[in-house]
């Protein structure tokens, strides 16, 4: 799983025709590029109508990918490596999430605990599709289909990376309102 050199090939047919179609340079676009968009209301508080529809940005064009169900992304029946590390061909999907959730948790009026990462990544592996949690839940569950749709990603390496996050955040967690996942992420991305 390499999210770096993305081909148009490697997407997912329902984005690449909305790329194809929204999008003038796609010739010679970096899908690597594509991200996620989260909407805000007038008072500057943040929301995601309804977790299906994805707001896709490249540069300054966005439009809106709508995409039911993570497992219906799945693709292939690659056995992932071992995960107790990052391994170096995973670090962009590990990136593409965990940046989502800085960014997110910089808004937010009140910042999620340890624990509360460990319900989400919880269920993203046990239940990718099921109920909607909270509003981090909905934008890690747009990020994990995004970077899905421009990755090949077996089920078998979608249960591995979400495992992965589940464990670092149980890793952290230090007691019912520590914080300690989301201080690493600040401090490991902050590189990026």
């Amino acid at each position: 799983m390499n999210m770096e050199n993305i081909s148009k090939d490697d997407l997912f047919p329902s984005l690449l025709d909305l790329v194809r179609n929204n999008l003038t340079e796609f010739p010679n676009m970096d899908f690597s590029k594509l991200s996620l968009a989260i909407y805000a209301d007038a008072q500057d508080r943040l929301f995601i109508p309804r977790r299906e529809d994805i707001a896709v940005v490249y540069e300054d064009k966005s439009f809106e990918w709508h995409n039911d169900s993570i497992r219906a992304l799945f693709r292939g029946n690659h056995i992932p490596p071992d995960l107790k590390e990052y391994p170096p061909e995973y670090d962009f999907f590990f990136y593409r999430i965990e940046s989502q959730i800085i960014l997110l948790s910089e808004h937010l009026e009140h910042e999620l605990c340890d624990v509360d990462f460990e319900e989400i990544f919880s269920a993203m592996r046990r239940r990718p599709d099921g109920r909607r949690i909270n509003l981090m839940h909905d934008v890690v569950w747009q990020a994990a289909s995004l970077n899905m749709a421009l990755s090949p990603c077996s089920e078998s390496e979608y249960t591995a990376i979400f495992m992965r996050l589940e464990q670092s955040a149980r890793t952290f967690n230090l007691g019912r309102s520590s914080k300690n996942y989301l201080s690493y992420l600040r401090d490991e991305l902050s590189d990026f």
